[in-house]
């Protein structure tokens, strides 16, 4: 297998687990909002954590693809 090859499928690799980290965390957004607005303030506040955590290995795979 070529270099670029190679490259090119660690690229869409990445994309594809930046789309599920993206994913989950609007997920966790969302139970967050609503654990808000139900008063379950250890439940929102455990979601937004996990949530920021989901955002930073979000940016650190986006920032492995740029050159």
């Amino acid at each position: 297998m070529r270099a670029s090859d190679r490259r090119r499928k660690t690229s869409s690799t990445v994309v594809l687990y930046v789309i599920i980290l993206v994913a989950f965390q609007l997920f966790l957004v969302t139970v967050a909002m609503e654990a808000f607005q139900t008063d379950a303030e250890s439940l929102a506040w455990a979601t937004a954590a996990v949530s920021v955590v989901l955002a930073g290995a979000a940016a650190a795979f986006l920032r492995y693809l740029r050159p």
